[in-house]
C-alpha cells in the first residue's frame, strides 16, 4: 500500500514512545554528566512535540512510561561507556551489499562501543520480552554483516525493567533475510502494474499496522471493506 500504491499512513504514539525514549538515553549515554531528570525531560518535551496534534486515546498511557524507561535504560547502558560517535552523527549509518540481492541495505545502528566490540540496539516495550524477536534477529544480522567481528545484542526496555540479549548464529538470520529479499523481487517481477501487485495481496486488518485511521481507510478504498474479525492471510500486503 505505502511503496506501490503510494498511500501513506501515520504512526501511532507507541512508535513515538520508542522515539523519545532513545532519545532520552542517547543523551544520558553521549553526555555522562547529564542527569537522569535531564534526560527524562528531553524524552517526554520530544513526545510531546510528535504527538502535539494526535487524538489518539493511548497518547497519555504511552507518555507514562517514557520517564521510568530513560532511567531503567540509562542505569543499564551506562556500564559499556560512552558509544563511538561517527563524523558527528551519534548514530553510524551502515550500508551492506549481499550476494543475491541486487539492492543494498542501509541503515543505523544505536549505540557502537567500539573499545567492548559490542553494537547494542535499543527497543521500547510495555511489556518485556523474553528473547529477541525473528524481525529484530534479521536487523542484527545486516548490522553483523557490516560489522563482522561485533558482537550484536538487543536491549528491550520497559517502563519496569530491562533484558538485554545476545544474537546468536547471526548467518542464519542473514540467509532469512537473503531469502526474504528474494521472494519480494520475485513477486516484483511479476508485473509492472503497482495496483494489480497490491490487489494481489490481502492485508490482515487485525495487526497494529492498520490501527491509523487513514490505513484503515485506505485499505478499505483499496481492497474494499472487510467483515469484522476478518482472519487474512498475508501481513506484507503493507
Amino acid at each position: 500500500m505505502q511503496k506501490l500504491m503510494g498511500r501513506k499512513s501515520t504512526v501511532g504514539p507507541a512508535a513515538h514512545r520508542g522515539t523519545s525514549i532513545e532519545a532520552g538515553v542517547e543523551m544520558g549515554l553521549f553526555d555522562p554528566a547529564a542527569s537522569v531528570e535531564a534526560c527524562q525531560e528531553l524524552a517526554i518535551a520530544r513526545f510531546n512535540q510528535l504527538t502535539a496534534l494526535s487524538g489518539n486515546p493511548n497518547v497519555d498511557k504511552e507518555r507514562a512510561a517514557i520517564a521510568p524507561a530513560v532511567a531503567i535504560g540509562l542505569a543499564e547502558l551506562r556500564q559499556y561507556g560512552i558509544p563511538e560517535a561517527a563524523d558527528g552523527n551519534r548514530q553510524h549509518r551502515i550500508e551492506v551489499a549481499l550476494p543475491g540481492v541486487p539492492v543494498p541495505f542501509i541503515g543505523w545502528l544505536d549505540f557502537w562501543f567500539p573499545e567492548h566490540g559490542i553494537i547494542v540496539d535499543l527497543k521500547t516495550q510495555l511489556r518485556l520480552s523474553s528473547k529477541i524477536s525473528d524481525p529484530h534477529a534479521r536487523q542484527g544480522a545486516i548490522y553483523h554483516a557490516a560489522h563482522g567481528n561485533a558482537e550484536i545484542r538487543f536491549a528491550y526496555v520497559t517502563p519496569q525493567k530491562v533484558g538485554v540479549y545476545r544474537l546468536d548464529d547471526p548467518r542464519s538470520h542473514l540467509a532469512r533475510v537473503v531469502s526474504i529479499a528474494q521472494s519480494i523481487e520475485r513477486f516484483l517481477s511479476l508485473s509492472d502494474d503497482s495496483a494489480e501487485l497490491t490487489r494481489s495481496l490481502s492485508p490482515d486488518l487485525d495487526s497494529f499496522y492498520w490501527n491509523d485511521p487513514a490505513a484503515r481507510q485506505a485499505a478499505e478504498e483499496i481492497w474494499g471493506p472487510s467483515p469484522e474479525g476478518d482472519a487474512a492471510c498475508l501481513n506484507a500486503a503493507h
